[in-house]
């Protein structure tokens, strides 16, 4: 078995590392066939690189300061400092397969099923200003709920965490291939008609200004959005009651709220519903199968 600054390498490389390093490469890899510029691309490649570097840093850093509580957090903590990374990123490679967005077919799924785009009529029906401000705070909660859930897991639950963590980020991963594969931008970028109005209050504003300025046309199907959020609220329900009660408001206010502002059909909806609990298994068994293997080379 290969060994690195001797250790096995499945035990130098945490199984959170091993998909990180796989979806760095893999991801890369696609990205060859873009049609974008080389020139364009090289920041992607270079990120890659600095990523791969400081996975190897940091696991070394683990093996060698094995206590170190700040070394630690970092090694199994990394990943959610690229997921944005990884996630704008995708708009580089949606159009690869499809050099269309398939957007006109929702569309048409959408009309066909409600005889109307609900995400048009949602807002036009319940236009109020307080309730435009409650689902601008639960869409914005997403972003939240990810790393609060993840760190404070980390914090009281050491030991449990690493699973929790590794199906959050892995099924991360699995959305932003689906992303690559099927490129879906959402009713936001989709329907060119739309007024552009600010909303009124905090949030609203906050959310319009995070749209305009730092979001990407990409990854509409399945909503990633809700798919992580019922995965955060799993993890949440099996290690942190507590915290789970409190986040399962704003779980369930996503689910709507990522039909009122635009960013999702009900179909994308029903898919991150559907996705969610498929992707909880599959990394499990994915996790389960990593620690065996390391078992089986430590045996022997």
């Amino acid at each position: 078995m290969k060994k690195i600054a001797g250790y096995n390498f499945l035990t130098f490389f945490s199984p959170l590392d091993l998909v990180t390093v796989f979806y760095a490469l893999l991801s890369g890899f696609y990205m060859c066939f873009s049609t974008a510029s080389f020139t364009l691309l090289v920041p992607h490649f270079v990120t890659r690189a600095l990523i791969l570097i400081l996975i190897v840093c940091l696991s070394g850093l683990a093996h060698k300061f094995q206590t170190n509580k700040l070394v630690l957090f970092l090694r199994n903590l990394y990943p959610l400092l690229f997921l944005g990374f990884f996630y704008t990123e995708t708009s580089c490679l949606k159009n690869i397969i499809f050099s269309e967005n398939l957007d006109l077919y929702f569309f048409n799924a959408e009309q066909s099923l409600w005889n109307c785009q609900p995400s048009i009529e949602f807002s036009r029906v319940m236009g109020q200003g307080w309730f435009n401000e409650l689902m601008n705070l639960c869409y914005f909660s997403y972003y939240l709920l990810i790393s609060v859930v993840c760190i404070v897991l980390y914090l009281k639950k050491q030991s449990l965490s690493q699973k929790s963590i590794f199906v959050v980020i892995l099924s991360f991963y699995l959305y932003y291939i689906i992303f690559a594969i099927l490129p879906v931008v959402g009713p936001q970028y989709y329907l060119t008609n739309l007024p552009d109005t600010t909303p009124p209050y905090f949030f609203g504003k906050l959310m319009h200004h995070i749209i305009v300025n730092l979001e990407q046309p990409t990854g509409a199907f399945p909503s990633s959005h809700v798919g992580i959020a019922i995965i955060i609220a799993y993890v949440a329900y099996k290690h942190l009651k507590k915290i789970f009660f409190i986040i399962l408001p704003f779980v369930v206010g996503i689910c709507f709220a990522t039909v009122y502002v635009k960013a999702h059909y009900v179909i994308d909806v029903i898919a991150g519903l559907i996705s969610a609990p498929l992707f909880i298994i599959l990394s499990e068994k994915i996790y389960n199968k990593f620690l065996s293997c390391n078992s089986k080379k430590m045996a022997n």
